[in-house]
């Protein structure tokens, strides 16, 4: 069955929409789920169905969230002629996936599961934050991104790119950058290159209490990011109890690794 890239809706800035003009990373994607022994996926935001078409080439469940209308109509006409061309099983809800309800969906199947999409740039943060905290229900996340937000999230400690949600995001996840996608693979040309990220479930899981304890005190610190540690910790903990402090407390709060502040943290609340 055709398809006419160029028949794709008109984009709509207020989404920040992109769209993908080759195969090649959809492909990547698709074969690195596969890899996982997935039957089932979500994908986030399928737009024109680029990488639609490529999971739909898989005898897998698919469930798509999109926003837009125009898209819902023109993939589910797509797919409702063409279904005898692809072993998948495709359903698709117009709903914002901010407000689509990740865990009962999870709930719903036992199969492995994956969760993919080409995610728009304006919302990155807040689609990542909204998926963490059910990434051990599923076998791995593959998202396209912006290559500074991927950077950011993958962040080391000691760099320009390590911040607050460098730490928050690898306290509950593995973060890899699997390959940078320039800005050339898209339409219309954004101003900046993209990259395939993948998250995978850590094999040591932390309490809800206890992550959302470490963030406060990471976001304290981040607030004061060209200070000593020894600054921002002073409405945590009484100046005499400073000195017994595991961690340095002349190192700035952007040289601290994710693990120390698991341990300052658990320092600071006196939790072993």
């Amino acid at each position: 069955m055709s398809y006419d890239r160029d028949s794709n809706p008109r984009q709509k800035k207020s989404l920040s929409q992109v769209f993908l003009r080759t195969d090649w990373p959809v492909i990547k994607v698709a074969e690195g789920i596969e890899e996982w022994g997935i039957s089932r996926v979500l994908e986030i935001g399928p737009g024109g169905g680029i990488l639609t078409r490529a999971l739909m080439a898989k005898p897998w469940k698919l469930t798509a969230v999109e926003k837009d209308d125009r898209f819902v109509e023109k993939l589910t006409d797509y797919f409702k002629v063409g279904a005898a061309e692809y072993p998948g099983q495709f359903q698709i809800i117009n709903e914002d996936v901010l407000r689509f309800d990740l865990g009962s969906w999870l709930r719903s199947s036992k199969e492995p599961t994956a969760i993919v999409g080409n995610i728009p740039y304006a919302i990155s943060s807040p689609i990542v934050l909204w998926l963490l905290p059910y990434l051990q229900h599923v076998k791995g996340v593959k998202l396209l991104v912006q290559l500074e937000f991927a950077q950011r999230l993958a962040g080391v400690a000691g760099t320009k790119d390590y911040g607050s949600l460098s730490v928050y995001t690898q306290l509950r996840s593995q973060v890899t950058i699997d390959c940078k996608v320039e800005r050339a693979c898209f339409t219309p040309v954004p101003k900046v290159d993209s990259a395939i990220i993948t998250l995978k479930p850590r094999a040591d899981i932390l309490s809800d209490e206890m992550l959302r304890k470490v963030e406060k005190v990471c976001r304290a610190c981040f607030a004061q990011r060209r200070k000593k540690l020894r600054n921002p910790l002073k409405q945590f903990v009484m100046d005499d109890r400073l000195d017994n402090c595991p961690i340095d407390l002349n190192r700035r709060p952007d040289a601290i690794r994710p693990d120390e502040y698991l341990e300052l943290t658990r320092w600071i609340y006196n939790e072993k």
